[in-house]
């Protein structure tokens, strides 16, 4: 099969409803797919995402180069990027923890297999990380990423939608929103 072939057969598969909508040429696993198609002859995507993946955990799935989110959110942190910090509040913490509790696909339950599939990323992928990295508080950033989930839950109960089904948001809301994250406490 050549890579033409491959391309087509997932355009017809796409087209036609039998692999998700959003597995398009745009789809961080695309040409990954081609490849797997040109191998294979065919194109079987429950089997591909199974060959794809070294371990899961939710919809966390740790591949050979990144840690990529499944299930329609297609999020991807590349294997180098595990020991991205920043500094909060005085505190050098994971970035890539802090920033995804900030996102409202992120729950405090979901978020137990964000920091598995994290922790595990940093050991598997432990060849990327750099000779030169400070200490980073990995108790403070659990904190500070609990308490903002904690902020994003009451932000959401108090959230308005009008009769189109649209978010309202006013100044009110988002001064109690920056006075909450301003309120977060560190250990």
């Amino acid at each position: 099969m050549t890579e033409k072939d491959a391309k087509d057969l997932l355009y017809d598969l796409w087209s036609n409803g039998e692999i998700p909508n959003n597995f398009d040429e745009n789809h961080s696993d695309f040409d990954k797919a081609v490849k797997y198609t040109i191998k294979k002859g065919t194109f079987d995507y429950e089997g591909f995402m199974e060959a794809m993946a070294i371990i899961r955990f939710g919809i966390w799935q740790v591949e050979s180069d990144a840690l990529v989110a499944k299930g329609g959110h297609d999020y991807i942190i590349e294997c180098s990027r595990f020991w991205e910090t920043r500094d909060y509040n005085g505190y050098l913490v994971w970035d890539w923890l802090v920033h995804l509790a900030q996102k409202t696909w992120i729950d405090k339950e979901s978020v137990k297999d964000l920091n598995t599939a994290f922790f595990f990323c940093q050991d598997y992928f432990r060849e990327y990380k750099p000779k030169n990295l400070p200490y980073v508080s990995t108790a403070q950033t659990l904190n500070i990423q609990k308490q903002i989930l904690e902020v994003q839950e009451v932000m959401v109960r108090s959230e308005r939608t009008s009769k189109n089904g649209i978010v309202e948001f006013d100044s009110e809301r988002m001064l109690k929103y920056r006075d909450l994250m301003n309120d977060i406490k560190y250990l």
